[in-house]
């Protein structure tokens, strides 16, 4: 009797890829009672890859983005209200930040210098200096850098602002 190997390749490629089980209002609204229930398996000792799995694929996003929605419900337990959302703090590229490699000629460390400069002043671009919301001195973390820059190096401004990628 001869037997012939199965091509796990072919097989792959015949099969038709899953869609989504839920529309994207349906999947953003099953986020926060998902995220819930993990986080209520971690604290039976009860979660396992296979429920992150599971939800991640009823949901539509990666094992990883789950993962990361439970590590951050974790250390803030306010994001677990609405996980995968933005959050305000982040930092976001503007128009004016993506001149200033253009207007340093290429310099990371001098476009990192400004971008520090600013927060410390918060007197940057769209921010009066007599706007009563901006803040009088940034938020710092205990590493003397302003919390929106505290993950950029000079380094690597040019591959978030754009211009390398």
């Amino acid at each position: 009797m001869t037997t012939t190997p199965h091509d796990d390749t072919t097989r792959e490629s015949s099969r038709p890829q899953a869609e989504p089980a839920l529309d994207p209002v349906s999947s953003t609204a099953l986020r926060a009672p998902a995220v819930r229930r993990l986080l209520a398996l971690r604290a039976e000792r009860r979660l396992t890859r296979v429920h992150v799995h599971t939800t991640a694929r009823c949901l539509g996003v990666s094992e990883r983005t789950v993962w990361r929605w439970l590590a951050d419900a974790t250390t803030t337990p306010a994001t677990a209200a609405s996980p995968g959302a933005r959050r305000s703090d982040r930092f976001e590229i503007t128009p004016d930040i993506r001149v200033l490699p253009a207007y340093w000629r290429g310099n990371a460390s001098a476009v990192h210098r400004e971008l520090v400069a600013r927060a410390r002043t918060a007197t940057g671009p769209g921010t009066p200096a007599g706007d009563p919301a901006a803040p009088a001195s940034p938020p710092h973390r205990p590493g003397g850098m302003p919390r929106e820059y505290q993950d950029l190096g000079s380094s690597k401004i040019f591959v978030t602002v754009g211009c390398f990628s």
